[in-house]
């Protein structure tokens, strides 16, 4: 066996081994870790095998046995294997490549928190790891990354515990362990740097100093608190470690031991030295016992950044200077800046981090990625300003604005560069990453704004007479080039202008700021008619990439001048900034810039067409400008909007058909519709709207009245892309319906003379998805009931009839799909989910009385029903939860049928009855995340109504229920595997749906009192048996004061049972 296992190994791990084969060793290897009883043959082969890789197979599948289950081994089992691994890391440990051991250590951990609260042996590893610490270096190495993979082990939950449990481990181990093991880290690292750890070899070295360093960095970053910040966003949480820990933290040699770390450390190891440092310094402000010995502290961690900033060669290196960025902005986020100026090296501090900032922005070549945290610094500085009152001198005055000079020149020097070596490289690198910049950069610019506002404009004014006395003479060829250079720091400019205003609200805002404000925005206001003298002559011709950033600058502009003084919260009465405005650009209030900015935008659809970035921002702001109730006000009154509200076709708006995105005509009929029904006049110009869409819909009209005699052709693709197109601008005027007037005008528009043409569309085109899915989407959307909007009087029967004609589409679309559309996503299950979410907005609408239909012999509810579940039943229940989408149209479905159609499922065949039930089965497994768990909250609701229908069903339904009893009766087990799911789920997993699992849970423990009983007894004998009793008296307690009955208060009393069966049971099993 054990040569097997190596060849397997070798095969699973090999570098030349074909993709097929490794998936074959990958399958015959898992029975190591899918079968408890294997655990000793993975001893077996960890004590008779030499070879790396059969080594690691067998830690890794220890791991995985032991983690899944745990409470089928005995104590003493577990604290036998616990020993084991230490005795094979103790022997064989040095001799073992770094993977194995990595293997190894991962499940020492898992033991030790698993078992953390059931014996002392496992809480008390750090003793066993001394042993390690004091031996060899080799063992002394090992015994740290054993301390390293407990503290990540215990810090997160990887073992999938509930987050109670985790979390009560988590504190245990801070409480006990954690200390210990940051002193065992500090004390190894100051040993190593004084030299006190005896003769090692530079690779010993190199790897004991990266060990001790990752240990403390380890313990500095603990969640002592169980906050779970999440530092790749923004560098400001504080390290919240205990009181005991003050007085490591208040030691000056700390600090100095990390500072020498960093000092004497080749990167990265000196870079992660500074990373502890820097959570060092971010230690939360009451773990002071006052503020002198707070002070104290700051005094020494500014002392250590002046000596790093002395030491500037060091920060040369990218990771150091990167890490040194980071700490800069982590100590101003922790401490005040009127602390920072009562310290006496604060004047030095600030003056060489001024010097460091100016000189990374002009010269270091990796600033960009860093840059970020600087800008993040002074900012912080610059608003913290108006809370000092008096303690000391800032200095700011007399560095900030040299810091803003010079983040805006080497911005226009870069862009320069850039567009000089390769006029086709964007300057401004990735939009995200530049706004992120220039939100830290605005507040200081409006810092001393009237010299950074004079600054701008000294820019400004010579760059546009460059660009006009280029465009007025020239060579041709030269004038282009040096153009496109100065159309690049013109588009950095309107960025930085556009920050700057939009940063009004950040800072205190004075007339004469409302002043300079108007003098940079009429700059930017001026340069629109240069942009649009540079514009292509035609849609879609080709232009030069600095144009397009121009454009996109321009936008930008827009976005942040509306939230400071157009949007709902902004001062639309700002006269100083208008009377400025009026001054320069003849502009005189909000609503002739409005007009500007819409014009401009309704323009960009129509010339940059193509540009697919340039129409989605220009759509959001068109969007956005229309969303506030006072701006979309405004927007109607407009001359602009007006025209568009009456001619909104492909001729006046080329986007519409040439646009990458077709979702664009969706989003921009959405917008258009809202700001036309803005007030009730809206719906008295509705048909005005909405006569563009009618040459096209009847055109469509006369070709399917033809098209059997017409064929396939120039004719049907002409129809085809009218047909989508329509779709999706109908889509948008259907979501901007939001409420009941609104709706019913535009149904009336649509029913009787466009609606039913569509039928006709699906059974044509049923196998193209660039068909179906628009005009699936669009009727989902028809029917879709959302804040009351469908609402017709009580005489009208267009209810029905908008069911009637959904009914027809999903049958004569659904139909066809089942005769041979090929199963993938693309051409069969993204249509089918569509569908399922059409027909569960149709059912669940409340606008259908669907007893009519049996009344009446109408079949369209029963074909629809029909259709669906045939639908539904051919896609593989591994496709289904493969897809979300899918799934998210598969389970609601399910849900309403069980609730409001019981019957209908109960007269189904049984076979096909089992797999709706084997599906729902399946979707109550996920109940952890990261899965989607409205997915088991819709099965079980699903499986509570079908309950529900068996315990209590009405007379009438005599029929369905024998029919539902019938279908268990051939397969007895179909509700008992359900109940022993749920009950499984509620104990061993994380369960954050646990009321929506509970539900279910009664109706199938009194319909099912045979296979509870079993079940109760195989749950007892899976754990282990000293844990055996426990479990049978809780489940004793699980049904006390439970009545044989589904009434709401019996319910209630099975649910708190339930939550304290849980909890009593998840806490002696991880005792």
């Amino acid at each position: 066996m054990l040569q097997e296992v190596e060849a397997l190994a070798a095969q699973l791990y090999g570098s030349s081994t074909t993709n097929d084969a490794r998936a074959e060793a990958e399958r015959q290897l898992s029975v190591f870790s899918q079968n408890p009883e294997m655990l000793d043959q993975a001893k077996l082969v960890l004590d008779g095998s030499s070879q790396p890789f059969a080594q690691h197979v067998a830690a890794t599948a220890m791991t995985k046995l032991l983690t899944l289950n745990w409470g089928r081994f005995s104590t003493q089992q577990r604290v036998d294997v616990r020993n084991y691994v230490l005795g094979y890391l103790a022997n064989h440990g040095p001799s073992l490549q770094q993977f194995v051991i990595v293997a190894l250590v991962s499940l020492l951990a898992r033991i030790t928190k698993l078992g953390w609260f059931e014996n002392p042996d496992h809480s008390d590893i750090t003793k066993e790891v001394g042993q390690f610490l004091s031996a060899s270096i080799d063992h002394c190495i090992i015994g740290l990354q054993i301390l390293h993979e407990l503290s990540t082990e215990m810090n997160t939950n990887k073992a999938g515990h509930a987050l109670s449990l985790h979390r009560k481990k988590s504190v245990s181990f801070r409480d006990r362990s954690l200390l210990p093991i940051f002193q065992i880290s500090m004390q190894t690292l100051s040993s190593l740097l004084t030299g006190s750890m005896g003769q090692m070899t530079p690779e010993q070295d190199v790897k004991l100093r990266e060990q001790a360093l990752k240990l403390c960095n380890c313990c500095l970053s603990y969640d002592f608190i169980g906050t779970s910040n999440d530092e790749s966003t923004e560098d400001v949480g504080t390290v919240q470690v205990p009181t005991n820990w003050r007085s490591l933290v208040e030691d000056e040699n700390t600090l100095g031991t990390l500072l020498q770390a960093y000092s004497t450390s080749a990167s990265p190891h000196s870079a992660l030295a500074m990373e502890c440092i820097s959570q060092l310094a971010s230690v939360r402000r009451s773990l002071f016992p006052n503020q002198e010995a707070r002070q104290a502290f700051l005094s020494r961690v500014l002392t250590a950044l002046v000596a790093i900033l002395r030491g500037e060669a060091r920060l040369g290196e990218e990771l150091n200077f990167h890490e040194f960025c980071r700490l800069l902005s982590r100590v101003k986020s922790n401490f005040q800046l009127s602390e920072m100026v009562k310290c006496e090296i604060y004047p030095e501090l600030i003056s060489l981090v001024a010097q460091f900032t100016v000189h990374s922005l002009q010269s270091c070549q990796f600033a960009s990625n860093s840059v970020y945290y600087l800008l993040q610094l002074w900012s912080r500085l610059v608003t913290s300003v108006a809370y000092l009152k008096g303690e000391g001198e800032s200095h700011l005055d007399r560095y900030v604005p040299q810091v803003t000079q010079t983040y805006i020149l080497s911005k226009l020097q870069g862009a320069r560069e850039t567009l000089r070596a390769n006029p086709n490289e964007d300057p401004m690198e990735s939009e995200e990453q530049l706004v992120d910049q220039l939100d830290s950069a605005s507040p200081l610019c409006r810092y001393q704004y009237d010299r950074t506002a004079e600054f701008l404009l000294n820019l400004f004014d010579p760059l546009v007479a460059q660009l006009q006395q280029l465009a007025g003479g020239g060579t041709p060829s030269t004038g282009t080039s040096e153009m496109e250079v100065l159309e690049g720091e013109l588009a950095w400019l309107v960025y930085i202008v556009g920050a700057v205003v939009g940063a009004r609200g950040t800072s205190r805002t004075s007339e004469e700021h409302e002043q300079m404000d108007g003098d940079l925005c009429a700059r930017v206001f001026q340069a629109i008619k240069w942009v649009e003298m540079r514009q292509p002559a035609q849609p879609g011709q080709n232009t030069s990439a600095t144009l397009e950033r121009l454009e996109l600058s321009l936008l930008y502009f827009f976005q942040y001048f509306r939230k400071a003084y157009i949007g709902e919260q902004a001062n639309v009465h700002s006269t100083n900034l208008y009377q400025r405005l009026q001054e320069r650009v003849g502009l005189s209030d909000n609503v002739t810039v409005m007009n500007v900015i819409v014009n401009k935008t309704i323009s960009n659809l129509k010339v940059w067409c193509r540009h697919e970035e340039i129409v989605d921002k220009s759509l959001l702001l068109f969007h956005e400008l229309a969303s506030g109730y006072s701006s979309s006000k405004t927007l109607s009154k407009l001359e602009v909007v007006t025209f568009a509200l009456g001619h909104h076709g492909p001729a006046q708006l080329p986007f519409l058909t040439q646009s990458g995105n077709p979702r664009h005509r969706t989003t921009f009929y959405t917008t258009l519709t809202r700001i036309l029904l803005m007030d009730d006049n809206g719906l008295m110009e509705f048909d005005n709207f909405m006569a563009p869409f009618v040459p096209v819909l009847q055109h469509l009209q006369a070709f399917f009245m033809n098209q059997a005699s017409t064929g396939a052709g120039p004719a049907r693709e002409e129809a085809k892309g009218l047909l989508t197109g329509v779709l999706r601008d109908l889509r948008g005027v259907c979501i901007g319906t939001a409420n009941r007037r609104a709706y019913v005008a535009f149904f009336d528009w649509l029913y009787p003379d466009y609606l039913p043409m569509l039928v006709t569309a699906a059974e044509l085109w049923w196998n193209d998805s660039a068909v179906t899915t628009p005009l699936l989407k669009f009727m989902a959307e028809l029917v879709h009931n959302k804040c009351q909007r469908i609402a017709f009087e009580c005489s009208s029967p267009n209810g029905i009839l908008l069911f009637r004609e959904a009914s027809k589409v999903l049958v004569a679309y659904g139909q066809r799909l089942l005769t041979g559309a090929p199963p993938t996503y693309k051409d069969k299950y993204k249509g089918i989910s569509i569908c399922l979410t059409l027909l569960s907005r149709a059912l669940s609408g409340g606008y259908v009385n669907f007893g009519v239909f049996s009344l009446y012999g109408d079949a369209a509810l029963w074909s629809a029903l029909d259709c669906m579940l045939q639908l539904s039943l051919c896609i593989p229940v591994q496709e289904l939860m493969a897809y979300p989408k899918v799934m998210r149209g598969y389970f609601p479905l399910q849900e309403i049928l069980c609730h409001n159609h019981t019957s209908y499922l109960c007269m189904l065949e049984t076979p096909v009855f089992y797999q709706i039930i084997s599906n729902i089965q399946h979707g109550l497994k996920w109940v952890n995340p990261p899965h989607d768990i409205s997915v088991s909250s819709d099965c079980a609701s699903a499986l509570y109504h079908l309950v529900e229908f068996r315990f209590r069903a009405p007379k009438k339904e005599l029929v369905a229920l024998q029919n539902l009893n019938r279908h268990l009766q051939e397969h007895p087990d179909m509700f008992g595997s359900l109940l022993e799911l749920l009950l499984e789920a509620v104990v061993y997993d994380d369960c954050p749906n646990q009321w929506a699992l509970s539900r279910p849970m009664l109706g199938l423990i009194l319909t099912n009192e045979e296979a509870y009983g079993v079940i109760k007894t195989k749950m007892c004998e899976a754990i282990a048996p000293d844990r055996k009793a426990q479990m049978t008296v809780a489940f004793e307690k699980l049904m006390s004061g439970v009545q044989m009955n589904l009434e709401s208060r019996n319910r209630d009393k099975f649910t708190q049972n339930l939550t304290a069966f849980r909890t009593e049971v998840k806490q002696f099993l991880s005792n």
